[in-house]
């Protein structure tokens, strides 16, 4: 299915919807992301038939709604970890070389040094990290602002660092399956966020969570 076969789609569903007087809440839920969708531009791609039916497959499969999500996410991806950069001599994610390295190798070199080391290594980190930057020039926020502090988590969480969730409320920052010990990640959110925190105990060793004090 093209995407102009798609957005005739999207326009014939529209129609129906809003020609129904008695919508459910998700009737009305879908009709508004119907709109959002038919604000984007429409354009059209010629891909190999391998990446079509990988993509179909994926849809199929329910990891994204509609081919034209999923091409959307893969150019977003592709800019926002600035894949044109990558080559034989590195990957580069904006101005920072990225290596690939397994939770094993990560384990071993964080098993040499104290909690006390992990955080002052965490607090180094933090004060230098190009999250920071990003925050600051793509999205013209402050990464110490209460504000962005959902969009820091956001990218932390694209990058690899576990599932993380915040409650605003409590002030509260949830890791699920962290990459890294706890000492150094509460080092490295004091520092990018300009806060202190203080650990929360949690049942589970998959969970990591932090109160903002």
């Amino acid at each position: 299915m093209s995407l102009r076969i798609e957005e005739s789609l999207l326009l014939k569903e529209k129609a129906e919807l809003e020609a129904n007087s008695k919508r459910s809440s998700t009737e009305d839920a879908r009709l508004e992301e119907i709109k959002e969708l038919l604000k984007k531009k429409i354009i059209s791609v010629t891909m190999s038939q391998s990446l079509v039916n990988r993509i179909d497959d994926l849809v199929q499969e329910r990891v994204g709604r509609s081919r034209a999500q999923l091409i959307e996410d893969s150019v977003r991806w592709f800019l926002d970890f600035t894949v044109h950069k990558w080559n034989e001599r590195g990957v580069y994610v904006n101005s920072s070389r990225a290596v690939f390295e397994s939770e094993t190798m990560s384990s071993l070199f964080f098993s040499k040094l104290t909690p006390t080391d992990q955080y002052e290594l965490g607090e180094t980190a933090g004060s230098q990290s190009p999250i920071a930057d990003v925050v600051r020039l793509f999205h013209g926020g402050d990464p110490t602002d209460a504000g962005t502090r959902g969009l820091v988590l956001s990218l932390l969480q694209d990058n690899g660092w576990g599932s993380i969730s915040y409650d605003d409320d409590k002030e509260q920052i949830i890791l699920g399956s962290p990459f890294y010990p706890a000492p150094f990640i509460q080092g490295y959110l004091e520092s990018l966020l300009k806060v202190k925190m203080e650990v929360v105990e949690t049942t589970s060793k998959e969970t990591v969570a932090f109160r903002v004090k």
